[in-house]
């Protein structure tokens, strides 16, 4: 029976919101993207409504500049900036940095305005929490003896914390194309994180191949914004072609292709590689009569020289009598070019 993980959207927090000036939250590093026409919308309902949930927040490190770091809540604090609200209300969490890390993570993925692009970033932040778990303690160890070990000990008890269940390696090697199957736990932690092993895989290679690729620092000019506001950027399939481009220079090139489309005139992925000259250009399908005769020299390429002589006569009926002198006067110079002996 799968064992199902604690759910990391539960922390321990005071029961009591308290008010805090959203000026005195440090962001702190985060894992998703900022959009700042969303923060804008929402500082502008807590205007108008209220707020209606807390963000998250913890104790800020003795010495910093704010009182308090940011937990969950990025666009609700910048909205709240942006449209002059002096206090917001928010629930102090006491876990670890890294629990924090997780339920920001574990809290955004189930939103619905969430894009493959920063839904993969999301992910990889779950694996990556998983993995040092999973070699926690284990150093001199290979990956497929730490999986050996960890399987043998949840065979071995009846009562294994699920925690040490999941901590298991999503990559063993982060540019290994393929997911560590072999420890045999990929689709528990699927399932912690609701979403199938395929999902899982699919948005592990999306970040590892299109967002890292395409830099997650807000400052390195926005290309990873850019792209996932692109309709491609927000097609996982569209993502998962690009990160099949197996040159990571021309992989770049096309992602900095789209996200320079700010009218969208590429409309697939295809058309990027064309325009970067990784693929021909696509001639147009043939209409009408160039389709037929399309069809027919298609067909006539596969007869062999034996056909050719057996249906001759055949051909020769078959042509139209307005066309039966332009067909010997070609056929006649082929035969003076030598190509008939």
């Amino acid at each position: 029976m799968a064992l199902r993980e604690k759910s990391p959207a539960v922390i321990n927090h005071d029961d009591q919101a308290i008010l805090v000036d959203p000026q005195d939250i440090d962001d702190g590093p985060r894992i998703g993207l900022f959009w700042p026409e969303k923060a804008d919308a929402i500082g502008a309902l807590m205007k108008a409504d209220g707020q209606n949930e807390p963000i998250k927040i913890r104790k800020n490190s003795k010495g910093a500049e704010k009182t308090w770091l940011l937990v969950t809540g990025r666009h609700r604090k910048h909205g709240a900036i942006m449209h002059g609200i002096a206090q917001i209300s928010a629930l102090v969490a006491k876990g670890s940095a890294e629990r924090c890390r997780e339920i920001e993570a574990s809290e955004n993925m189930d939103r619905r305005d969430i894009g493959p692009i920063e839904k993969a970033m999301f992910v990889r932040a779950r694996a990556d929490i998983y993995e040092g778990r999973f070699f926690d303690g284990q150093k001199g160890k290979s990956a497929q003896q730490v999986g050996q070990s960890k399987r043998w000990s949840s065979k071995a008890s009846q009562n294994v914390l699920i925690d040490d269940e999941k901590h298991a390696d999503l990559e063993a090697d982060h540019s290994a194309a393929t997911i560590a199957g072999l420890y045999g736990w990929q689709d528990d932690a699927a399932d912690a994180m609701e979403m199938s092993s395929r999902s899982l895989r699919d948005y592990l290679f999306i970040y590892r191949t299109v967002v890292m690729v395409a830099g997650t620092d807000e400052s390195q000019g926005g290309r990873v914004h850019a792209l996932a506001r692109h309709p491609l950027g927000q097609k996982r399939r569209s993502l998962i072609e690009i990160g099949k481009i197996k040159d990571t220079e021309a992989r770049k090139a096309v992602i900095d292709l789209i996200a320079s489309d700010h009218d969208h005139q590429i409309a697939s992925v295809t058309d990027a590689k064309i325009k970067w000259g990784l693929k021909p250009a696509r001639l147009p399908a043939p209409e009408g009569q160039s389709k037929y005769m399309a069809n027919a020299t298609s067909n006539l390429d596969r007869l062999t020289a034996s056909s050719w002589i057996s249906l001759a006569p055949v051909i020769a009926e078959k042509i139209k009598p307005s066309a039966l002198k332009a067909m010997r006067d070609a056929i006649d110079a082929r035969i003076a070019a030598g190509e008939g002996k």
